[in-house]
């Protein structure tokens, strides 16, 4: 009869991987393969993309953004999300993309993942705050505060007008996730398994309510139709045809409308690298970070489908509950993100559901607060570990572990400082249009990460030998097609729609990266390295583990 292996039997078999990857166990091991599945789950967060850009996607494409968008953005995200799963159970260590290009090809292919991976981190983790702050602004704070008589909506200042109100509670609600990122995997473990039931609790309360006693649908949309409603702006969506007036006036095809508002679903679907970034401290991690960051992505799939569904065919008449934002003479010259003031889904389902709709409403700026958490914890990994290898300046400071918490904190708090002051940037330059920039730069820098390793392990061998999550002889199919879309996406949220200034900021990105990397990485950078031999691991590990005593394990 085979032995059945213990929880500590897989732990110690995962040590030994890591320490053939040269790495020591300096990290806390404790995560599950639902926890880890969570994580990645909560930062994809259907509660949190597919809702602060609902107004954006029904401004571009009318309901095909969602109904047709949705599904048509999922397969290929599928595809996306398995051939990176492969090559996630071949290589298990933080940073995740970082290592893995580097083993697949060289150093310097691996620096430069690790600097594409780490602006879309930051951006992700300013975009998912910047979109929470709003609406635990519109859903709680504000009416708390309005009863004391203090004004306090998105766009209340404070400190002599130095800070909105968004960005005031972003700032304060990014740094109780420090703390409680600080604090502890455990902590962050448990709050996403929390995160997982909340979102699908929530989403379930709306579909079933919405079904059950909605109002009918009044917008006068088609189901699944292309029926642009921005009709003004730099943009103009009307009579066939997408007008760019921007100097000079360019007309496309309407068809292009619906593929910029596959910003939407494309920006949903990211951060589910989360699962390979906190592989070090997940048990059993080859297999359970490859099945978390594939299926976080599907089972996203099915709950986000049936949450935009019950939305977009409970539509109110946009009309007259939205009258300026169909008002051609009131528009603003930017106008993608426009319905409810950038909070849409508030409006419908407090049209719909009264009071219950504001309470449903503050629960998705919860599910908001906890996307936020984990996006926190999956950047902070992904820096630590390029740290780790002296990658970044300040890599000496920035790798440092807590001894006590056995996590990351000084990488920690130097993502929540960055992002926050990105949001900030974001605000100076596209005010009311700066979720539509930090959302395209997050889409289009960590995409570019992940099309690199997919297209690396398209065109290498050695990794396969590896893996232990295999798509088989689809393996290089699968991967060519979803390098394909990669292609497809970048150039699509490049465009300057809606104030969109991406397409710069990747230019002038990539021209300092290219004067850093020639100037000092390129001879500089030395790749993962080998942290010391064996008995020298353990001897840190061992450290470590009389530092952290008394810490329990996580839920699995």
């Amino acid at each position: 009869m085979a032995q059945t292996r213990t929880r500590d039997d897989v732990i110690r078999e995962d040590i030994r991987d890591l320490h053939q990857l040269g790495y020591a166990q300096e990290l806390f091991r404790s995560m599950g393969g639902f926890s880890n599945f969570a994580i990645s789950f909560s930062i994809i967060s259907i509660l949190t993309g597919a809702v602060i850009l609902y107004d954006y996607g029904l401004a571009w494409a009318g309901t095909a953004a969602v109904l047709i968008g949705w599904p048509l953005v999922t397969v290929f995200v599928l595809l996306i999300a398995a051939s990176m799963a492969e090559v996630a159970s071949a290589y298990p260590t933080a940073g995740g993309l970082y290592y893995w290009a580097s083993k697949m090809r060289n150093k310097n292919w691996g620096w430069w993942t690790a600097w594409l991976n780490l602006i879309g981190q930051f951006a992700i983790v300013a975009g998912i705050n910047f979109a929470a702050s709003a609406f635990l602004n519109a859903t709680i704070l504000t009416p708390l505060l309005s009863n004391v008589g203090i004004d306090y909506s998105n766009t209340s200042v404070f400190l002599g007008g130095l800070l909105t109100g968004q960005l005031l509670t972003m700032g304060l609600l990014m740094l109780v996730q420090l703390a409680m990122n600080i604090a502890g995997i455990n902590l962050v473990a448990l709050l996403n398994q929390v995160s997982v039931w909340w979102h699908i609790v929530i989403v379930a309360a709306v579909v079933v309510l919405l079904i059950l006693i909605g109002k009918p649908d009044q917008s006068g949309l088609t189901l699944f139709a292309v029926q642009p409603q921005d009709v003004a702006g730099s943009w103009q969506n009307n009579l066939g045809v997408v007008t760019f007036d921007y100097g000079a006036a360019i007309t496309y095809p309407v068809i292009l409308a619906f593929f910029f508002s596959l910003l939407q679903a494309n920006w949903t679907y990211t951060g589910y690298d989360a699962s390979a970034h906190v592989a070090e401290e997940t048990v059993g991690a080859r297999v359970a970070s490859a099945w978390g960051l594939f299926l976080s992505v599907a089972v996203s799939a099915v709950v986000g489908f049936l949450f935009l569904f019950a939305l977009t065919t409970h539509l109110p008449n946009l009309a007259t509950l939205f009258p300026a934002a169909l008002d051609d003479n009131t528009l603003p010259t930017a106008s993608q993100y426009y319905f409810g003031g950038g909070v849409a889904v508030i409006d419908i389902l407090r049209y719909n559901l009264g009071a219950m709709g504001d309470l449903l409403s503050a629960g998705i700026a919860v599910a908001m607060a906890f996307c936020g958490l984990s996006s926190v914890a999956s950047a902070g990994r992904m820096l630590f570990a390029f740290s780790r290898d002296d990658g970044l300046p300040a890599s000496g400071w920035l790798k440092q572990v807590s001894h006590r918490y056995r996590t990351p904190a000084n990488s920690l708090v130097a993502i929540v400082v960055v992002a926050w002051l990105f949001s900030v940037a974001a605000g100076i330059v596209g005010g009311g249009t700066a979720i539509v920039i930090v959302t395209a730069i997050s889409t289009i820098f960590l995409y570019a990460a992940y099309g690199i390793v997919i297209y690396l392990g398209a065109t290498t061998e050695e990794w396969r030998r590896e893996r232990v999550w295999s798509l088989g002889r689809w393996s290089k199919p699968i991967a060519w097609v979803a390098l394909l879309w990669v292609v497809v996406l970048m150039i699509l949220f490049s465009f300057p729609t809606s104030g969109n200034i991406s397409f710069p900021f990747m230019i002038a990105t990539v021209l300092f990266l290219l004067v850093y990397y020639y100037g000092w990485a390129r001879a500089g950078f030395q790749g993962p390295r080998v942290m010391g031999r064996e008995e020298e691991l353990t001897e840190l590990e061992r450290e470590f583990d009389q530092a952290a005593r008394g810490i329990g394990p996580a839920p699995a």
